[in-house]
């Protein structure tokens, strides 16, 4: 049993626990509870209080059999929280307020909370949550004012609710830790979990997802806030990137952007960027004057000869014709204008026989 408990509560630290092993765990913890209080009245020679903590023992194990299809556990928990909190008034019926049986009443309404708010479906039960929380503060406050005033059932001549007392604050304390414990542990993986997907979603919202490079978004919000003046930008397109995808498939041509990714990835610095632009169209910026700029080009387009890259048995050979312009020839530094230079010199380079690198606007 020990070890079983071991294992839900590390599952719960490496992820989220299922449905179905929350409620397991409540009710053989509440199962084992009942047990003891059980041995506790064959004790105390109180033979009423035997039976009803064995009648709730059987029903928290037994209530574990036939869980694995069930989709919503809520109104078996809600059996197992009005038989624990009737048990327990009923045992300060027989015994007295004295004997610390109300504690199970207290240490159930966190208990309660916190395993619904768990659970998949737990905000559709939000609300009866609260009506079984008033429920059961007003019993137990009626209960007490009850009680305080009458005589228990049983009466022992010597003092044993001391000690009964000691021990229900005991299996309280043990049952409200365990769920703060297993709660937290929740929390912190629900947290994990919620990180790993932000993560996630941003970078499909920042990458390409074919070539893995970032996306034009990206690049514009990298862009905008560099503080550094000393960069070009690299503009390139593939030549007859439309050809590629008629004749050979788009498999192939999602291979050749692959093939161009990985080229201008390995051309460039630590601190240099690259970008899918759209399309076939790819982006650079690189620290570095225009000197620079032509060595990380000329990397690329060696690096693109030198590619295997076969088409029906043959290889296929792939050029880029790119446009250049360093940051310093816009005066003011703007974003859109150096943007319009480079893409108006890739145009000049597409227009004036393809393959080739153009850093002036004639």
């Amino acid at each position: 049993m020990i070890k079983k408990i071991e294992k839900l509560f590390h599952s719960a630290g490496e992820a989220q626990m299922t449905d179905r092993a929350r409620y397991c765990f409540l009710a053989v913890f509440l199962g084992c509870v009942h047990s003891l209080l059980a041995v506790a009245g064959i004790l105390l020679m109180c033979l009423p209080l035997v039976i009803t903590n064995v009648f709730v023992a059987a029903l928290d194990f037994f209530s574990v059999c036939g869980t694995k299809g069930t989709q919503n556990y809520f109104v078996r928990i809600s059996i197992l929280y009005f038989a624990t909190c009737t048990q327990s008034l009923y045992a300060c019926v027989l015994l007295g307020w004295s004997y610390g049986f109300s504690t199970y009443n207290l240490v159930m309404i966190p208990v309660l909370l916190s395993t619904v708010y768990l659970m998949e479906h737990g905000e559709n039960s939000s609300k009866y949550t609260i009506l079984f929380t008033m429920i059961n503060c007003i019993a137990t406050l009626v209960f007490c004012w009850i009680l305080y005033r009458g005589e228990p059932v049983y009466y022992y001549p010597v003092p044993t609710d001391l000690k009964v007392s000691f021990f229900n604050n005991i299996m309280g304390f043990l049952l409200l830790a365990s769920f703060c414990v297993l709660f937290i542990l929740e929390l912190t993986a629900s947290r994990r979990k919620l990180r790993a997907r932000n993560e996630e979603l941003l970078r499909l919202a920042n990458y390409d997802e074919l070539t893995k490079l970032r996306n034009r978004r990206s690049i514009l919000n990298i862009w905008s806030n560099l503080t550094r003046k000393d960069y070009c930008v690299v503009m390139g397109d593939v030549d007859d990137f439309k050809k590629i995808n008629d004749t050979y498939g788009h498999e192939k041509g999602d291979d050749v952007l692959k093939l161009i990714a990985s080229s201008m990835s390995g051309a460039v610095d630590a601190v240099d960027y690259v970008s899918r632009w759209g399309g076939e169209e790819f982006l650079m910026i690189v620290f570095g004057n225009i000197a620079y700029a032509l060595k990380v080009v000329d990397r690329v387009q060696q690096e693109l000869r030198a590619a295997d890259l076969q088409a029906d048995g043959r290889k296929l050979t792939v050029t880029m014709t790119f446009g250049v312009c360093e940051a310093g020839e816009v005066s003011n530094g703007n974003i859109d204008e150096i943007i319009r230079h480079a893409d108006q010199r890739l145009y000049l380079g597409k227009t004036s026989g393809k393959n080739c690198i153009k850093i002036r606007d004639e």
